[in-house]
């Protein structure tokens, strides 16, 4: 049976919730011709952008539709928890909570949605988070934000939209490494 408003909802509508991984790039502008089929249904071609892989935990995507005297709007709210502290994550956050972002979000149903597509998000809140006891929270719980025309459109597929996924290494991923330019990498 649907879940459709036209048809009723007199049995449940079953889903799987929850995200298991975000996103995030730099905001770029880019001409709305260039972004196509958006709206609130689903995204078919972006520019082809690199987008960093987060896996996380207690993540939730809220968009509020707000219709006031200036109209309506989409306030968009995404949180979730990076587990584990360690220097290169650290340095990498710290640098991307000042510049304007894009995000998209990995359902745990394999959907993808897309948040800040046109008018950018930022992120509202980084914690560096070091819990009191040994099954307490060590890492990171993060908030962004953004503000939008339509509602998040979703993402068939990565890949054939123009998105090319880079997986964060961890540095216990090496054995051996050396540090050039107090940020670059070199395999040896």
């Amino acid at each position: 049976m649907s879940c459709g408003l036209t048809n009723g909802r007199t049995e449940p509508c079953k889903s799987v919730s929850g995200i298991k991984r975000v996103y995030l790039f730099k905001y770029v502008q880019y001409a709305n011709t260039q972004i196509v089929g958006v709206k609130g249904s689903t995204l078919t071609s972006f520019p082809s952008t690199d987008v960093y892989s987060y896996e996380c935990v207690n993540a939730n995507f809220n968009e509020n539709i707000v219709n006031d005297e200036n109209g309506v709007k989409i306030d968009q709210s995404l949180t979730f928890t990076l587990l584990k502290q360690e220097y290169l994550t650290t340095k990498r956050l710290s640098d991307i909570k000042d510049l304007e972002l894009r995000y998209i979000i990995e359902l745990n149903d394999g959907r993808y949605k897309i948040g800040g597509l046109f008018k950018g998000a930022n992120m509202k809140e980084l914690k560096l988070v070091s819990g009191g006891s040994k099954n307490s929270l060590n890492g990171y719980q993060i908030t962004i934000e953004s503000t939008e025309e339509y509602l998040a459109p979703f993402i068939d597929n990565l890949a054939t939209t123009g998105f090319n996924v880079i997986y964060w290494l961890m540095l216990e991923d090496f054995t051996d490494l050396l540090m050039e330019n107090n940020e670059q990498f070199i395999l040896e």
